[in-house]
């Protein structure tokens, strides 16, 4: 599928399937979230790892409550960063949509991401308010550039950006979300937010693949140079006073051991490297950036790993022996992949062995303590039978 997308598609045919992925899988977080279940008060907010202080002394001295406290004010910076990004985004797609063809598939998706990114912007909002804090507001002096930048972000530009305010924070929570230390209201945030941005994603990817064969070689050099401003900026998102201040750290000194800690660079690191693969693949990478990337903690000083896609996994992982299936011991051969359109995580496969006189839907797969439902589909010529499921494997990925 990857290489028919890459390589025969065209920009309208790539919009109408993100177009038909948006119809069968959107969310509207007012009524997908429930905002009226209480608060766990020993879960965090952000899993541990991905807290800025982690394995830091002043991370050990705090208590449980203090780290839990630090978690929701981080949190909250990110949330409140996500709504001003969001705002600028839309700007940008609103001003380009002015010289459009309003019948166009590609103006019809850019309208739908708009409306996804309104309904982030709500739930971001209502999640702030669910945890009881107050949100992170710019400065004068931030506000005038946000309102700038949506005059600046045109053409590649554009799509560079927003896969640098996107595709970060999707690396981020596709790795945290089932974190079971993490507040369910959360889990399920980030859940819909991941599924939604996958189509988002895809498409500025689409538009950097088709763009780039035909950049001038200065035009390349500068949005491949320009993107390394993204690497001051999450640093400083990331390390955000603010954040510190309002749980009774001293800013300077907390910003000081985040910014030091290896646990945090690799975190960073991490986060990055999904984008950081796809700049370098399509040539968009450029020495300035690599630098900046690089002294703001975001690559590491080694050379970049073969680009990785979103689309689908290279080699995807095949689990082949024992499983309880519906409470009976059986043989399976499971594999799953990545799916853009929706975000999740798909698996299927064959269970070898006879089930339980009527074994039906959903069944309960456990491998190594792990359990996952899934779906009876047919039975095989074989004498075998075929299950499918969506959501985290009962085997190791």
């Amino acid at each position: 599928m990857t290489a028919s997308v890459r390589g025969q598609t065209t920009r309208a045919e790539f919009a109408e399937r993100l177009l038909k992925g948006s119809v069968r899988r959107s969310y509207a977080p007012v009524v997908d979230i429930d905002w009226d279940a209480p608060l766990d008060p020993d879960k965090f907010f952000l899993p541990p790892r991905v807290v800025s202080l982690y394995d830091t002394p002043l991370w050990e001295s705090m208590s449980r409550a203090e780290q839990i406290e630090l978690s929701r004010q981080e949190l909250v910076n990110t949330l409140s960063a996500g709504i001003w990004f969001e705002n600028i985004l839309n700007q940008a797609l609103l001003r380009k949509m002015m010289h459009q063809d309003p019948t166009a598939a590609t103006t019809h998706y850019e309208l739908t991401e708009l409306g996804d990114e309104t309904r982030h912007m709500v739930m971001f909002g209502k999640a702030i308010a669910k945890v009881g804090a107050d949100p992170v507001r710019p400065k004068l002096y931030q506000r005038l550039i946000i309102n700038s930048l949506p005059f600046a972000f045109r053409g590649s530009v554009l799509w560079v950006a927003a896969l640098i305010g996107e595709e970060i924070f999707d690396a981020m929570q596709r790795q945290m979300m089932d974190d079971e230390q993490l507040q369910p209201v959360v889990q399920r945030l980030m859940r819909i937010h991941v599924t939604e941005e996958a189509r988002h994603i895809q498409f500025a990817r689409d538009g950097l693949r088709k763009r780039v064969p035909s950049m001038s070689r200065f035009k390349r050099f500068w949005v491949g140079n320009l993107n390394g401003l993204g690497g001051p900026f999450f640093r400083f998102l990331f390390t955000n006073g603010v954040q510190y201040a309002r749980v009774g750290l001293d800013p300077r000194a907390a910003r000081r051991m985040a910014r030091r800690s290896p646990h945090r660079l690799q975190v960073q690191i991490a986060g990055f490297a999904p984008l950081a693969a796809f700049l370098e693949e399509v040539g968009l990478m450029g020495p300035i950036a690599r630098r900046m990337w690089r002294r703001c903690g975001f690559l590491p000083s080694g050379a970049l790993a073969p680009a990785g896609r979103l689309e689908a996994d290279d080699e995807p992982e095949i689990y082949d022996g024992p499983a309880t299936v519906d409470g009976r011991i059986s043989r399976v051969r499971l594999t799953g992949h990545l799916d853009p359109i929706d975000g999740r995580y798909h698996w299927q496969g064959t269970v070898f062995d006879m089930l339980p006189d009527g074994a039906r839907s959903p069944l309960a797969v456990t491998v190594d303590k792990q359990t996952a439902m899934a779906r009876f589909t047919e039975r095989t010529q074989q004498g075998g039978y075929s299950i499918t499921g969506v959501g985290t494997p009962p085997f190791a990925r």
